[in-house]
């Protein structure tokens, strides 16, 4: 059989989705365009300088790079593409909303006659709606599918490949159409209808925001009755298979849980009482690690570890380590902060090297935890984890 040769087009192709999507796609001998307004980025790409951390991604980018047709801000480029990938970051704010609606209209507008869009950011039912229904969409006959991203960030070029999907589209010829595009990445295909996989991709983030969140209640309920909960999940976890992939307490953020779990209870249930409580957990648990600091830390000096919404990861977007470190200096606390993966300038203040600052203070706190904190010798210290997370 033939191969599929397309031409693909990534908006949004310079970020944390589009951008290993961009060099997978490219890697299985498509023509790729990497769209993106951010010019340090492009610039910096035109280098060779990836913009953030990716499991395997300085190989696939090694690899690819030559190939790619087109790296810059001009949304022109699309007008030959077969497929139009939409990447975006989103949410269900009006700002939001409004900026992607403007851009599909930009994308309709330059798409060739027949041009497939693949939607993969948070979207809504009004959103995908209101794209049908451009009288440009239908004269130029293009086809939709939502394509919800599944992966996780920092291995998603690991898992590209093996987690199957999911297809919502209007008809089952369209299905096939896009199907086939990803049969020629070796990615298996689900096929349901667009409002199921609008809710399959919102449905997937609260779920898990509620499995991180319920931990940190019972957290707070156990420190409220002056129970170790640490010693409470020991014991209750050894050689119990029920309870075998109970997450860690921890900071329950980074970009997409809270804003995909903000998007359900608007799209679907604004009313809900239960999982509204959860962002209450959540804020509780912030509350309640900035109390036990005050009770554990006999002075109020220092050392922060991990600063980024994730373990191994350099991206701090809704970054509640981040939001700690800003509590804890307002609440008077001198904090000197350690993450290999970030900068000064990522942060706006100073981040230090372990080694320089390990003697300043016996005090440590471990907000997001790398693999190579493990390495660290912590003793004679006093040390306050968050989880594992």
């Amino acid at each position: 059989m033939k191969t599929l040769v397309s031409k693909v087009s990534v908006i949004g192709g310079g970020g944390h989705i589009g951008l290993p999507l961009s060099c997978y796609i490219a890697s299985k001998n498509h023509h790729v365009n990497i769209i993106d307004t951010n010019l340090v980025t492009i610039n910096n790409l035109k280098k060779d300088i990836l913009p953030f951390k990716e499991v395997l991604l300085k190989d696939y980018w090694s690899k690819v790079k030559k190939s790619i047709k087109y790296i810059g801000p001009k949304i022109e480029e699309i007008n030959n593409s077969d497929f139009i990938v939409i990447t975006l970051g989103t949410s269900s704010s009006k700002k939001d909303t409004e900026s992607f609606d403007n851009i599909m209209l930009n994308v309709i507008s330059n798409a060739k006659i027949g041009s497939k869009i693949l939607l993969r950011s948070t979207l809504t039912v009004k959103s995908i709606d209101n794209i049908l229904n451009n009288e440009i969409f239908k004269k130029k006959n293009l086809r939709i599918a939502y394509c919800p991203e599944r992966i996780a960030e920092g291995i998603s070029l690991k898992e590209l490949p093996k987690i199957p999907q999911i297809i919502g589209v209007n008809s089952h010829d369209d299905f096939k159409i896009y199907s086939e595009f990803f049969n020629s990445l070796n990615i298996k295909s689900l096929e349901t209808n667009i409002k199921n996989s609008i809710f399959i991709k919102l449905f997937t983030n609260t779920y898990r925001y509620a499995e991180f969140s319920t931990v940190n209640e019972f957290y707070n309920i156990a420190l409220k009755n002056s129970i170790d909960f640490d010693e409470i999940i020991n014991l209750a976890t050894l050689d119990y298979p029920r309870l075998l992939n109970i997450p860690s307490k921890g900071f329950v953020d980074g970009p997409c849980l809270i804003k995909d779990t903000e998007t359900f209870i608007n799209e679907y249930d604004p009313g809900s009482t239960f999982l509204k409580s959860l962002q209450v957990s959540n804020n509780n648990f912030l509350l309640n690690t900035l109390k036990q600091c005050k009770a554990v830390f006999t002075d109020n000096k220092l050392i922060q570890l991990g600063l980024s919404f994730k373990p191994n990861s350099d991206d701090i977007r809704s970054s509640i380590s981040l939001q700690l470190n800003k509590l804890l200096k307002e609440n008077n606390f001198e904090v000197y902060a350690v993450d290999d993966n970030l900068n000064s300038d990522d942060v706006g203040f100073k981040i230090y090297k372990f080694d320089e600052i390990s003697t300043l203070t016996d005090n440590l706190l471990v907000t997001t935890y790398h693999d190579e904190y493990k390495n660290y010798d912590f003793s004679d210290k006093k040390v306050l984890v968050i989880g594992n997370k």
